[in-house]
Formats: structure tokens, C-alpha cells, sequence
């Protein structure tokens, strides 16, 4: 029994993110940050568009969309009551393993029933 509870929390421990001579190690495949990216907008209205925009990254998840009139919708607490979901990153790599692109769909859902569709390319 001992023997089974050692294995479970060195292999626990071997999960965790970890600090390497003073350095924290990140597991994700891009850096957090802001990025600029191609927008392919949708809404349950029938709207469609494309847009160039400002997306904010934190652990490979599109967390913020930003519009250039200095509004967003972002995953969290948010005064409207507009629920944000999606935002996973896919990556596409070329044939030595680096990154050559990002995407990902975030859905939108407001009180009103109105959902909007954000197709994102980075």
C-alpha cells in the first residue's frame, strides 16, 4: 500500500508546473500576451463579418476579445450577463514542429437568447 501511495505522488508531483534554477517552466505552447488576429464574427442574428482585432492569450486559451472601440468580451465576471465559453488554442505546425498558426471558435451567449460565433485565426 505504501508502495501504490509513493507511485500516485511522485507521479502527482510530476504533473506540476515547475521552477528550474529560479525560473518558472510553462507548458504552454505560446507565450501569455496579446496577439493580432483575423476574426471571422457570426451571430444567431444572421450578422457576418471579418475583423482584425486584439486578442488576449493566457495558458494557450483566447481569455479576451478586444474591439477597437475600447469594448471586449473576455471569460470571467462581466457587468452585462453575457456568458463566455470556447477559446482553447489548436496550433498547426509545420514539418519540423514549430508553430505556424492558432485558432479556435469562443462562443458567446447573452440573457436575450442572442449568441455570437467568434472564429479566430492567429
Amino acid at each position: 500500500m505504501k508502495k501504490i501511495l509513493s507511485v500516485l505522488l511522485l507521479s502527482l508531483f510530476t504533473l506540476l508546473p515547475m521552477q528550474v534554477q529560479g525560473q518558472f517552466v510553462s507548458y504552454n505552447q505560446i507565450e501569455n500576451g496579446k496577439y493580432e488576429a483575423v476574426i471571422y464574427y457570426s451571430s444567431t442574428t444572421g450578422q457576418k463579418s471579418t475583423y482584425e482585432l486584439v486578442v488576449t492569450v493566457t495558458n494557450d486559451v483566447v481569455t479576451a476579445i478586444h474591439f477597437g472601440n475600447g469594448g471586449s468580451v473576455h471569460s470571467g465576471f462581466n457587468n452585462e450577463g453575457y456568458t463566455y465559453s470556447g477559446g482553447q488554442l489548436s496550433f498547426s505546425r509545420d514539418y519540423h514542429g514549430n508553430i505556424t498558426g492558432a485558432s479556435t471558435t469562443v462562443k458567446v451567449t447573452y440573457p436575450n437568447g442572442t449568441t455570437q460565433y467568434f472564429q479566430i485565426e492567429l
